[in-house]
């Protein structure tokens, strides 16, 4: 049978299953492209996953280590500058006028980077968004993430690396195959795969982010290739960079009966919280796309300016600035000043990712999830019903179900955790959490962040274009 019969078989094949039994067409595709990298052989399809996971690993890591050296530098700079009157003051203006127009001009040029990155990888491979130009997008989104996390932004790097090692990926399928590559789904997922690994250092979180979140229809050869990019990566950042462990907590013994009755309750609030956060995050957003803003430099300039106001009244949020979710578990905080820097940090991280720069939200999450697991474990603590010894199995599970319950991938969320604290005794207990936080979430009726910024940006694109994207043929 000739190729094209085929394809019309398969089409009524599809058009003639109702219900329960229809294929939908992006599980075609996703089936019709996991047979055609089984016709490359074992050996090729691990080879070009290789090449996306370690170019992935160079980029993501040279990316973490450059934020470092960055962070470092920016935040022995600003603090002396501030104390030293007005004209060190003026000196931090103008510097944070210039990441605002570094970070304006490069939405200009790639108006794809802004945000996160995750629901435009979403919508690629759905075939719902325009093909990438990943030379473009990964340098512009490299360079944007940067330049936010740098002026003290609140907003995450992880999102970023997710399209930047998407980005990767239609790099190295181009390669092979030239435009041709932007049709094929193994190189957008395994560069999603892959970025999500060399974000937080965990290949298992990177491939059950493409099966809860992405909805990667898996079969023996996709998750071979996808483990073989996710693995490639994780070796890159961990063992040949030496890029260190995300969150090493300490603390993290398993809780005894007491302490298990108060982690309870805590699982059960940070879900319900993170539902409210997800709210907030979304309408915040949507609220600042129907603002008439005289010109869209106001919109991305306010977080900047904002960050020019909390430099002065209240720099623990910023980021570079602030205590780290390590650094909660040793900075003595008072349960009254937890509560006041959770409200604060919320409110400034949806402002920041609302601006539309270049910048994610999954670590600005964690950083508050962080927040209510300290908060937790304090009252815990005061009132007798939280061990001592067990600061960081309070935050480790307050994160999960408050991640769990923004992003509503609990098992990701519970693998993720695990794998940036190295809490793998733990992991029953992460994982309870995390499930609690999702179902807290559901049963509150909050949509999955990302599917609402997925629909956002279809609307947007409606608007702008007239009519919606159709799927990929």
């Amino acid at each position: 049978m000739e190729p094209k019969d085929q394809e019309t078989g398969a089409k009524a094949r599809r058009s003639a299953g109702t219900g329960r039994g229809k294929i939908s067409d992006e599980t075609f595709v996703q089936i019709r492209e996991s047979q055609k990298l089984g016709a490359l052989g074992l050996f090729a399809m691990i080879l070009q996953a290789m090449a996306i996971g370690i170019v992935s690993g160079i980029v993501i890591g040279v990316f973490r280590a450059a934020f470092t050296v960055l962070n470092r530098i920016g935040t022995s700079w600003v603090l002396p500058q501030e104390a030293a009157g007005f004209g060190g003051g003026l000196s931090v203006l103008l510097a944070l006028g210039a990441c605002c127009l570094v970070a304006g001009t490069l939405l200009r040029i790639e108006p794809t980077i802004s945000g996160s990155g995750i629901p435009q990888v979403e919508l690629a491979q759905m075939g719902r968004f325009p093909p990438m130009n990943w030379l473009r997008v990964l340098v512009t989104k490299f360079i944007g993430t940067l330049t936010s996390l740098t002026a003290g932004l609140s907003v995450g790097r992880e999102g970023p690396c997710v399209q930047m090692g998407a980005a990767v990926g239609i790099g190295v399928g181009t390669y092979f195959y030239g435009a041709e590559a932007q049709k094929m789904h193994r190189y957008l997922t395994g560069g999603a795969v892959s970025g999500m690994t060399a974000a937080f250092s965990s290949p298992i979180a990177g491939v059950l982010f493409a099966i809860e979140d992405m909805k990667v229809v898996l079969d023996r050869r996709m998750f071979t290739f996808l483990a073989v990019a996710a693995a490639s990566a994780w070796l890159m950042v961990d063992k040949i960079l030496g890029l260190p462990m995300v969150f090493p907590f300490s603390g993290l013994g398993f809780p005894d009966a007491g302490s298990a009755a108060a982690l309870v309750p805590s699982a059960i609030l940070c879900g319900a919280a993170g539902a409210c956060y997800s709210k907030l995050l979304i309408g915040t957003t949507l609220f600042e796309d129907r603002v008439a803003w005289p010109s869209k430099w106001l919109r991305i300039g306010l977080p900047f300016a904002l960050v020019a106001l909390l430099l002065r009244v209240y720099p623990d949020v910023l980021t570079g600035i602030g205590p780290s979710p390590t650094g909660l578990q040793t900075a003595g905080l008072t349960v009254g000043a937890l509560a006041t820097l959770f409200a604060v940090k919320a409110a400034f991280s949806c402002l920041s990712f609302a601006s539309g720069v270049a910048g994610g939200i999954l670590m600005p999450i964690l950083a508050l999830g962080s927040i209510l697991g300290s908060l937790a474990f304090g009252i815990g603590t005061a009132f007798g019903a939280a061990s001592p010894a067990l600061s960081g199995t309070f935050m480790v599970a307050c994160m999960a179900s408050f991640f769990a319950a923004v992003v509503r991938t609990p098992l990701t969320s519970a693998a993720l955790l695990t794998e940036m604290t190295g809490a793998w005794a733990l992991l029953p207990l992460t994982l309870a959490s995390a499930a609690a936080g999702s179902l807290i979430s559901k049963a509150l009726g909050t949509e999955p962040v990302y599917d609402s910024l997925k629909n956002r940006i279809l609307r947007q694109r409606e608007k702008a274009e007239g009519h919606a994207w159709a799927p990929r043929n």
